[in-house]
């Protein structure tokens, strides 16, 4: 975990990305980065510019929870640096599964992912759905 990113830089972060997810509950955005299995983040001096962050089980498979750049900083490459940070660091053996915000949806067939058609989400029913999107 990067012990640098606390939940007023991940806020603040998140609004940069352009990536629509609730903001409003520092509680949320704290176990968001308490509780993945792995951070792995981009600055520029003291300012975050990029992060992921994820579940695995170390052994068969790895969930990207979020990948985003800050706007200012896309097309630079620190979004598949960040990739090949997680696959460096677990394995380049597991199988790595995401789900493509509107904006990236391009992106990952561009560094060897494969769109897969059987997959399904099920969202809280309080949660908006532009929550999701980009």
């Amino acid at each position: 975990m990067d012990a640098k990113l606390d939940a007023a830089s991940f806020k603040d972060l998140l609004v940069r990305t352009e990536l629509h997810r609730q903001i409003n509950d520092d509680q949320k955005l704290q176990g968001m980065l308490d509780h993945a299995d792995f951070l792995y983040t981009a600055w520029d001096g003291d300012k975050v510019v990029g992060y992921v962050r994820g579940l695995t089980d170390y052994a068969d498979v790895i969930y990207i929870a979020d990948l985003a750049v800050d706007a200012d900083y896309r097309h630079q490459g620190i979004a598949r640096h960040l990739l090949g940070m997680v696959q460096d660091q677990l394995g380049q053996t597991l199988h790595t599964v995401l789900w493509a915000s509107l904006y990236a949806k391009d992106f990952y067939a561009k560094i060897g992912f494969t769109k897969d058609s059987r997959g399904y989400v099920k969202n809280p029913q309080h949660l908006d759905p532009a929550d999701w999107t980009v």
